[in-house]
């Protein structure tokens, strides 16, 4: 797990936000304090959901792009937010793309571990926090250094700075 204090607010949050760079991402959790709190918890509700028999199932996740343009109208706005939280999980099929190493996404399928991505802002500071959360224990940290590795990779191809 790293923490990263993010230098341009306003380019990260028109990744986030506006652009495409985190639509492949799961939501987990989003949290956001403007004139009130709104809180969206990531679960699909699978029975509001009308298709039939052709179409491919979804993860039982929101896809972050579809929950992305209530959360940007929600905070869109002469003022900026108080206080807000999104955090955000790759799928399976993603985390082995951004992890090729196969004996890395082998243990990380074996441990059931997730790989996550936490956006905090509060009182004019952003910041981006890496980490995995495995539903075996483990002493070995190499999908945690790897998704970190590949976090700060990530945000430097999107031209995010950060310390």
């Amino acid at each position: 797990m790293i923490l990263l204090n993010i230098f341009d607010i306003k380019e990260t949050m028109a990744h986030l936000l506006i652009r495409e760079s985190f639509d492949v991402f799961l939501l987990e959790k989003v949290s956001i304090t403007t004139f009130a709190k709104m809180e969206i918890k990531g679960r699909r509700n699978g029975e509001w959901f009308e298709r039939d028999d052709t179409e491919a199932e979804f993860p039982d996740h929101l896809y972050w792009k579809e929950a992305k343009p209530f959360c940007y109208s929600y905070i869109k706005g002469k003022k900026t937010p108080a206080f807000f939280t999104v955090s955000l999980k790759l799928t399976e099929n993603e985390a082995q793309a951004v992890i090729p190493d196969s004996s890395l996404f082998q243990m990380m399928r074996e441990q059931q571990t997730d790989v996550l991505l936490h956006f905090r802002y509060e009182k004019d500071v952003l910041s981006v926090v890496s980490g995995t959360s495995s539903q075996t224990f483990t002493m070995d940290k190499s999908v945690e250094f790897a998704w970190d590795s590949e976090v700060k990779s990530m945000l430097k191809k999107l031209g995010i700075g950060f310390e």
